[in-house]
């Protein structure tokens, strides 16, 4: 039997979390960054929000 077949792709690298939008009491969206050859932090992104437990988790550190 002939038929579709689907694949999801996903691609993947690696950032730093340079900054976080909210306050640093409840920190809501993780802003991301990579180094550039001149070793410079440059923003890449966005991650998706953080769960309000995880929110509390990064502010606790």
């Amino acid at each position: 039997m002939k038929g579709w077949e689907k694949y999801k792709v996903r691609e993947t690298s690696e950032a730093i979390v340079g900054a976080v939008t909210g306050s640093p009491t409840a920190p809501r969206t993780p802003l991301l960054g990579r180094y550039d050859d001149e070793g410079r932090l440059q923003y890449v992104g966005r991650a998706t929000a953080l769960a309000r437990a995880a929110g509390a988790v990064v502010a606790a550190s």
